[in-house]
């Protein structure tokens, strides 16, 4: 093809995690390698967040009935769940309070961002992204059976989570990202379990919807569509009976 026909990049998004040791490095190396590329960058998901929403299965030790078994780092649902004990472990999780971290994370994250971008080092048009995954991407750990109940005790804490950043961040300076994984694994019938009535893609529609709705008018928003191998998912502590 003539080079005249190739379009020049003239920008870059980086959707999430970035394999560099901390938020410092991650902002410093990012703007440092794409200089005049990015309009926005994340913290990189640095630490304990470094494997998508893993971290996140720790929000269930309330109600480990409620996980399911891993064998061989595959998930399946071995056990059997009645209704009652999926109310038990629903209230369980209530009681306990989730609390997601991704507002603790998004918070600390930005200071560093905001020193950075006084001293220089930061771009002063780049905005700080904070990826966050919708609830399905996380309950999807849970038996099918009790995904319903439990994933509007999450969205819950999840929205309160997205309301505390908005609220720590000034909107101009603000980027939000919904990742959507587990999702696209559900609009294409890969978890054959769907936890909700009628039709996957409109269920799926309807809470991503909600989700979208809990971003203020004047922050960024976008949709990360990830498509790609999909993994056996693994919580941070395998629950097994015996």
């Amino acid at each position: 093809m003539p080079s005249s026909h190739i379009a020049d990049v003239t920008g870059v998004h980086l959707v999430g995690s970035v394999p560099l040791p901390d938020t410092a490095t991650v902002f410093e190396q990012c703007c440092r390698q794409l200089p005049n590329r990015l309009k926005r960058i994340p913290d990189g998901e640095t630490g304990v967040r470094n494997y998508f929403t893993y971290w996140q299965f720790a929000c269930f030790d309330a109600a480990p009935q409620l996980v399911n078994q891993f064998v061989m780092n595959v998930a399946g649902s071995h056990k059997e769940i009645s209704a009652a004990q999926v109310d038990e472990g629903t209230a369980q999780l209530e009681k306990a309070g989730i609390k997601t971290g991704y507002d603790d994370a998004a918070i600390e994250s930005y200071a560093v961002f905001k020193k950075l971008k006084e001293e220089g080092k930061v771009p002063k048009h780049v905005k700080f992204q904070v990826s966050l995954p919708t609830p399905a991407n996380v309950v999807i750990v849970l038996h099918h059976v009790a995904r319903a109940k439990a994933f509007m005790v999450y969205e819950k804490a999840l929205f309160k989570a997205m309301r505390r950043i908005q609220d720590e961040i000034p909107a101009e300076e603000l980027s939000i990202q919904i990742d959507l994984a587990v999702d696209t694994a559900l609009w294409e019938g890969v978890y054959e379990k769907w936890w909700g009535e009628g039709d996957p893609k409109e269920g799926s529609v309807e809470y991503i919807l909600r989700m979208i709705e809990q971003v203020d008018q004047g922050v960024e928003m976008g949709l990360h569509n990830c498509y790609g191998k999909l993994i056996p998912l693994r919580p941070c502590c395998d629950h097994s009976e015996g």
